[in-house]
């Protein structure tokens, strides 16, 4: 869903590294940028909402909306200043800063989908967990997914720039897509910090992750 997103915008700061950005410059990045970042979010938004209809099973109760959240212009414009607005006029920066930018780009546009699954999960109480799919998952997000499906809040949805987890409500504690990599995660993380605890803890586990960066292959 990203990719399209990702592709007009590594084209459009491509045309603009190696000069200083403009205000009206940086008013038409943006209208490029922002119609293309909401029709991502519009397609990912509805295939997050196909999916947990397709997971959910029959309740005495309507379906939650699952309508995608709104999203404003300024949000785009702060996020995409903070990677790219002063880095792209150094063509030394302007590489990173073009990477940095379209990272930034598919966090928004993959949020909506995860915005839509926890904002149903919340409404018909059930759990959800976060699931890798071993792109980039750092360690942090390894330790989260080892949790399994605990979450219930919007209290563990903070999703940094690469992150590959997806969201995945869980109706059936014993079969939900996802449960393969979270019980490979918690034995990882079982494996590697028994006898540990706090910073000891995850700094053996972030060792595990660099002898298998992906627990389900081991």
């Amino acid at each position: 869903m990203a990719a399209p997103v990702v592709a007009v915008t590594v084209s459009t700061l491509r045309g603009l590294a190696g000069r200083p950005v403009t205000p009206s410059g940086w008013r038409l990045l943006l209208d490029v940028l922002f119609p293309v970042v909401l029709q991502g979010r519009a397609s990912t938004a509805e295939l997050a909402a196909r999916f947990y209809i397709e997971q959910r099973p029959a309740l005495d109760r309507p379906a939650p909306p699952l309508d995608p959240p709104s999203y404003q212009r300024d949000a785009l414009d702060r996020a995409v200043a903070r990677t790219a607005r002063t880095r792209l006029r150094d063509r030394a920066s302007s590489r990173a800063a073009i990477s940095d930018t379209a990272a930034v780009v598919t966090r928004h546009v993959m949020q909506a989908g995860r915005d839509v699954l926890v904002t149903a999960a919340q409404t018909d109480r059930v759990r959800w967990a976060r699931v890798p799919t071993g792109r980039e998952t750092c360690a942090f997000c390894w330790l989260l997914a080892s949790r399994g499906p605990v979450y219930r809040s919007a209290d563990m949805t903070r999703w940094h720039d690469r992150c590959d987890c997806l969201v995945v409500p869980v109706h059936n504690p014993d079969d939900w897509e996802g449960r393969a990599t979270f019980l490979a995660a918690q034995r990882l993380w079982r494996d590697s910090t028994e006898g540990k605890s706090g910073r000891d803890a995850l700094n053996a586990f972030r060792r595990a992750l660099t002898r298998s960066p992906d627990p389900t292959a081991t």
